[in-house]
């Protein structure tokens, strides 16, 4: 003969399903509210700047978006960025429209870049000369442990540079 269940055995054993599934479900929320508004994903606007270059006269700086793609931890990226030199430079200032591919595998993330358009120029210098023309601003960097802010390098085809991307607070 199998065994049957009285009706309060029931009931108690529904009553302990009902308290699993609520605690289960009170630190899914609990977890969700502490979590950081983009969680530890790349989608959205971040502030970046290098370390100086050029005997200490110039550094790059600009605001990229990612947006995330259907390939997994791939994300398409659009961004400008300025060059600024002071006068051991010639006060060069350049205003760059570039788009990039960003790959992440763990905390690093790799992103490739390429120049859409030189926006703004300023001082004579010959833009024909290949030495002269913007290069990408290509970087790895990994992210922090706060997820509001990744460290690494910048790198293009003249120089390796410190690199710093965070998120602008609102």
């Amino acid at each position: 003969m199998k065994h049957i269940s009285t009706d309060r055995e029931r009931e108690r054993r529904t009553y302990l399903v009902g308290l699993r599934l609520a605690a289960i479900f009170g630190c899914t929320v609990a977890l969700s509210a502490a979590a950081p508004a983009f969680a530890d994903d790349l989608t959205g606007d971040w502030l970046f700047e290098t370390s100086n270059f050029a005997d200490d006269d110039c550094q790059i700086s600009g605001r990229i978006t990612f947006t995330e793609t259907p390939l997994k931890n791939t994300y398409s990226c659009k961004f400008e960025s300025e060059q600024i030199c002071g006068k051991l430079n010639d006060n060069l200032y350049i205003r760059v429209q570039q788009s990039c591919t960003a790959q992440r595998t763990g905390k690093q993330i790799a992103i490739k870049t390429v120049v859409d358009k030189v926006l703004e120029r300023r001082t004579n210098i010959d833009p024909h000369l290949p030495l002269q023309n913007y290069l990408a601003d290509n970087f790895i960097l990994q992210m922090q442990k706060n997820l509001q802010e990744m460290v690494g390098s910048h790198n293009d085809a003249q120089r390796q540079l410190n690199a710093r991307f965070w998120r602008e607070k609102r």
